[in-house]
């Protein structure tokens, strides 16, 4: 079975660490931005496991993942030093298209480490008369783990809509995000992808090659030249610059998994590599690529 896979919540407001002596307010806010956006395995859109949406029979089943990437990205924009990260996810599946989950991550560089739990519930169905496509609506609600008085999270919930493409060997996603709670943005994902058998073990059992390139379009936060200077009335200084958002393509990412599926068990190995872009003229994002190792397995209810 594929996995529940990892959809990356774009950043509504991204963190610029070239902003911090001049708007420290706002760089607060993003800061919590950041976190409450950090943990990004909760959207179910897996193709393989969704099929068992819409059969005649009664189906229930629980599926368990894990995931630990070697290095942590957001955006394609590197978050720490060399920072690793591991999380999980347990998710209850029903074949008349509903289902729930838990799921939380842990990083090695934040603190706490572990800083949220997102609760998820949504409902996923194929259309009679056309199979290959499939629509999906999910919920999220984030509980955060951080006993500082002064963490306020600007963001308590978001709201998953997707429908999905596919044929025998290809498919495509796309994912509009909304993220509620003191603020209000929306993120965009485009994927395209490919299932390839390398071996065929058994009817289910195979190891197969898993090509993925995906497009995620969010606001991020650009610095741009005042026309004329103000002056700030409470430290009367002078201000050149200003901040504003902008919506527009944030990373492409090129994932080259090979997974392998025996009986309840589905393991795979990828390699992603990060494509990031911004709107903002006065940045340049490096190209990166990291690893994930995943595990999952599915019971049978």
């Amino acid at each position: 079975m594929k996995r529940i896979s990892a959809f990356v919540i774009v950043l509504l407001i991204f963190w610029n660490t070239g902003l911090k002596a001049q708007q420290p307010n706002v760089i607060d806010d993003l800061e919590e931005a950041r976190l409450d956006s950090l943990l990004n395995e909760v959207i179910f859109n897996d193709d393989e496991l969704s099929y068992l949406f819409g059969v005649k029979q009664n189906y229930q089943f629980l599926y368990w993942r894990s995931n630990f990437d070697s290095q942590t990205f957001f955006a394609g924009r590197e978050i720490g030093n060399q920072q690793y990260n591991l999380s999980s996810q347990l998710f209850y599946l029903h074949s008349k298209g509903f289902y729930a989950g838990i799921a939380g991550a842990w990083y090695s560089q934040l603190e706490p480490g572990y800083g949220t739990t997102v609760l998820t519930a949504g409902y996923a169905r194929s259309l009679k008369k056309m199979k290959f496509l499939r629509y999906r609506l999910s919920y999220d609600y984030f509980i955060y783990n951080n006993d500082d008085p002064d963490f306020d999270p600007l963001y308590s919930s978001g709201v998953d809509l997707g429908v999905t493409l596919k044929s025998e060997h290809f498919g495509t996603r796309f994912d509009t995000y909304l993220l509620m709670g003191k603020e209000v943005g929306a993120t965009l994902s485009w994927d395209v992808y490919a299932y390839l058998n390398l071996v065929q073990l058994r009817r289910y059992d195979k190891i197969r090659f898993e090509p993925e390139l995906s497009l995620y379009f969010g606001s991020e936060l650009v610095e741009y030249q005042l026309n004329a200077p103000i002056i700030d009335p409470d430290t009367n200084t002078e201000i050149i610059t200003d901040f504003k958002d902008v919506f527009g393509l944030m990373n492409l990412q090129l994932q080259v998994p090979l997974s392998v599926k025996y009986k309840s068990f589905d393991f795979e190995a990828a390699w992603i590599y990060n494509i990031p872009r911004t709107m903002d003229e006065g940045l340049d994002y490096p190209n990166n690529s990291f690893l994930r190792f995943s595990l999952g397995y599915i019971f049978n209810l």
